[in-house]
């Protein structure tokens, strides 16, 4: 059973620019989740949004490996489940590859049902929202 979605997506602007996307709390808030981040290891902060049938609309989270303009890791915590995501990026001439890693699904119903859920929400989030904001 897979206990990770990976996903790659390949934007058409400088590494500065995708870097600032995942890092600014402003940025974030704008193409993902409305919150509070700061890229300094340790730095708790969470992700708001509408609560819906067996989650609170709270995901908490804090830094843990920060290399600027390369890395961003952090836990994404809800209740029971303690994962972690991370985005590395790769500058591809004049465009940025991002490398999206979440892992840490445990149990059947996480590895199934709550990676399924999330996978699909990564994929409009990175696929869709982060495109458009980047395009602005």
């Amino acid at each position: 059973m897979k206990d990770k979605i990976k996903l790659e997506r390949i934007y058409d602007c400088q590494i500065d620019r995708v870097w600032n996307a995942l890092t600014d709390a402003e940025a974030m808030s704008q193409w993902l989740m409305p919150c509070d981040i700061v890229p300094i290891v340790g730095h708790k902060f969470q992700f708001r949004t509408e609560p819906q049938l067996g989650f609170d609309g709270i995901v908490n989270c804090e830094i843990v490996e920060v290399v600027p303009k390369e890395k961003l890791a952090f836990t994404w915590c809800n209740g029971k489940m303690n994962t972690e995501v991370s985005f590395q990026l790769e500058p591809i001439g004049n465009t940025t590859k991002l490398h999206l890693e979440h892992s840490g699904f445990s149990g059947i119903f996480e590895r199934i049902f709550v990676r399924q859920l999330l996978s699909n929400g990564w994929k409009k989030k990175i696929l869709k929202q982060l495109e458009a904001y980047l395009e602005k």
